[in-house]
């Protein structure tokens, strides 16, 4: 039965949103299928997607192998070939509907034969049917004609987003991105045109406004698009300072404001230095003093330590720097690593060490292995082999790791005292085994298995990972011993399959790939090809709406 819908109940289970972009996708829908109750199709783009429609209990449903979609959203590539199966001739239809059969004129020769009249009535359709373009071009009016308060208006509508504080969702990053340089490139059209004053209150407003929307988006600006426009607003304010001499007490109290702001994590703040010359010495003060007083309310704040230990290492005191670094001493070793590291910079090498010496011993979580191989590398380099194979059993005991092993080993091997400590290593590793409840297989497993099969014990880690194994640790020895057990490998090979049929995406297709050539290289182990054949046919047929993984099946032969 064919799958029938309209344009009003795509627009429904997308949202209005979704469905507006969905517009801009239309013509890079490819290889549309109609398969009875589905309609299958590739959206092209940065990437290629599988998307698939189909009606559920009466309610219009989409799968696509885009992240939006993989949250449980009807994204906008399913809303593209949703409208690009009612344009086709082919496509659904309801009773009374027509096909809308899209033209195929060359756009060029198009628009070149268009009046000017006909292309502004073009322009002027797309407008109204396009607020964020609409806004975008009432903002290019604006600027062109030098109306600062319009354009004041029409930024704060573009980043501000009405006043709302709703979190920015992760396909809307980009646009909102746009908009950022929309402003940006109207603020530096209002300089040029000696408006320099009114764009320095813009470009902060904007910052401001952007600023919020990136502490908004949570991981919807994992790609850094927000976070990169805003970037671009920094020199523009530089400049805009450097046309108006702002006074100097009012820009050293917006610098600190904005730079205390700004999250730990994102580089988002002024450079004092290249407003130095605008604040004078006593604006510089100013800053260092605001910086000083948010860091003695909050001593814990991330931005607080970071602007106040910039200041600290101005000074150029290295007393005054390690004592304001030990301040905040942690639980991994962490802050005595970089003080150690101030330390032997400035040659007060003994110093460093203890200070290291101490992070290892007052650590009470992870540590980590820069601050292990800086102790490690001058007890080598002082000779004391003891110090260092003590040092490298301790670490294996607290952190029993292949890495940890491997150091273990090395150092008791140079000491000749390796076969007693890899007993004393067995026997905490056996004990570690004991210890781990059944969970433990859908985890990384017991690096038992691990060390045995780095010491080439493939057999004994082989067993092991049958009963305690992970998934990750038997497929590795899969690889290992499927030779001489093929039929035991192929096991586990289909078994990693299975969870990944009901999956999409480019990761997960090439990882069925990988699966797929070596369940094919156990059966040729076994003699039994026709038996693969047979699976590989219905590994094809479940899978045959999604096209990239088709793609890809074919171009290494597993056809």
């Amino acid at each position: 039965m064919a799958l029938l819908f309209t344009e009003d109940e795509l627009l429904q289970a997308a949202g209005p949103r979704s469905f507006e972009r969905g517009l801009d996708y239309v013509e890079a829908v490819e290889e549309l299928e109609f398969e009875g109750a589905e309609i299958n199709a590739i959206v092209t783009g940065t990437y290629e997607y599988d998307v698939t429609i189909w009606r559920e209990r009466a309610k219009l449903e989409g799968q696509c192998s885009c992240p939006w979609s993989q949250e449980g959203n009807f994204c906008k590539h399913c809303v593209a070939v949703g409208l690009a199966a009612l344009a086709s001739a082919d496509g659904p239809k309801v009773e009374g509907q027509a096909a809308i059969v899209p033209a195929h004129t060359d756009l060029e020769s198009w628009i070149d034969a268009l009046g000017a009249d006909e292309l502004r009535e073009e322009l002027r359709a797309l407008i109204r049917g396009d607020r964020g373009l609409r806004r975008r071009f009432e903002l290019r009016a604006a600027q062109a004609g030098q109306d600062v308060e319009q354009v004041r208006k029409l930024a704060r509508q573009l980043l501000g987003r009405g006043g709302l504080r709703e979190p920015i969702e992760y396909e809307d990053a980009f646009d909102y991105a746009r908009n950022v340089r929309e402003v940006a490139e109207a603020i530096i059209v209002l300089i040029d045109k000696g408006h320099a004053a009114e764009a320095l209150d813009l470009v902060r407003e904007a910052l401001s406004d952007t600023r919020a929307a990136i502490e908004d988006a949570e991981n919807s600006d994992s790609d850094g698009t927000i976070a990169h426009a805003m970037a671009q607003l920094l020199p523009i304010h530089l400049r805009a300072c450097s046309e108006t001499s702002p006074d100097p007490t009012e820009l050293a109290g917006h610098i600190a404001e904005h730079n205390l702001a700004v999250p730990h994590e994102f580089d988002f703040a002024y450079n004092v230095a290249d407003y130095a010359e605008m604040l004078g010495e006593a604006g510089v003060v100013l800053v260092c003093d605001v910086y000083r007083a948010a860091y003695e309310r909050n001593p814990k704040g991330w931005r607080e330590k970071q602007l106040m230990e910039q200041l600290v290492r101005a000074s150029g005191d290295l007393d005054a720097l390690v004592e304001f670094l030990s301040r905040d001493l942690d639980s991994r070793g962490y802050q005595h690593l970089r003080i150690a590291q101030e330390l032997e910079v400035a040659d007060r090498v003994d110093e460093a060490l203890r200070w290291a010496e101490a992070g290892l011993r007052d650590a009470t979580g992870f540590i980590g292995t820069d601050l292990v191989e800086f102790v490690a590398l001058r007890y080598g380099q002082a000779g004391r082999t003891d110090d260092l194979l003590t040092m490298r059993r301790n670490r294996f005991r607290a952190e029993m790791t292949v890495s940890h092993y491997e150091l273990l080993r090395e150092t008791a091997e140079r000491c000749a005292a390796w076969p007693d400590e890899r007993d004393r290593a067995m026997t905490l590793l056996h004990e570690d085994l004991a210890k781990q409840s059944p969970k433990a297989q859908y985890g990384m497993g017991p690096v038992l298995i691990d060390i045995l099969v780095l010491e080439g014990d493939y057999a004994a880690a082989w067993e092991l990972s049958r009963k305690a194994g992970s998934e990750p640790q038997r497929l590795k020895l899969a690889a290992l011993i499927r030779t001489d057990k093929p039929e035991e490998a192929l096991e586990v090979y289909e078994h990693a399959l299975a969870p990944l049929r009901s999956q999409s995406g480019e990761d997960v297709y090439r990882r069925e790939v990988e699966l797929l050539q070596a369940i094919r290289a156990c059966h040729a182990h076994l003699g039994t090809e026709p038996a693969f054949a047979a699976y590989l046919a219905a590994f094809r047929k479940e899978q045959r709406r999604k096209r990239n993984l088709m793609r890809l099946l074919d171009s290494v032969g597993l056809v």
